[in-house]
């Protein structure tokens, strides 16, 4: 019997990149205050990112990213995110809270290219 064939779309959708790439972002908290920063993504999945910036912003606002993905000439933009955790001073972790299908697949097409890269450099390595 044959193991199971594992899902790449899987993998990939729940791991972390490590990954340098400028964002910017527009919000609003829940005080009416607007949110409009600007910061370099660490680490970036499916669900969400790491990031720093040194905006002001809380666990639980709400944003607007977007994503300079290399090697593409528009923005990426992710309507639904939420602040999820801050970490020291200028790190916070975001969750995407809603990808449509056309983000969705840029999204997965770069990670796929970084996870194919790191796999290829492993295997000549």
């Amino acid at each position: 019997m044959k193991p199971p064939v594992k899902s790449k779309r899987r993998k990939i959708g729940s791991a972390r990149f490590e990954v340098q790439m400028d964002v910017q972002f527009l919000g609003v908290t829940p005080e009416g205050t607007e949110i409009d920063g600007r910061g370099i993504v660490r680490n970036l999945s499916m669900r969400g990112a790491l990031m720093e910036t040194c905006a002001l912003v809380k666990t639980d606002d709400h944003l607007t990213m977007f994503l300079a993905i290399p090697n593409q000439a528009e923005l990426l933009e992710i309507p639904a995110v939420a602040i999820r955790w801050l970490v020291r001073r200028h790190q916070l972790g975001v969750e995407f809270l809603r990808l449509d299908r056309h983000t969705s697949r840029k999204l997965m097409r770069y990670l796929s290219g970084i996870h194919n890269a790191a796999r290829a450099q492993r295997k000549a390595g």
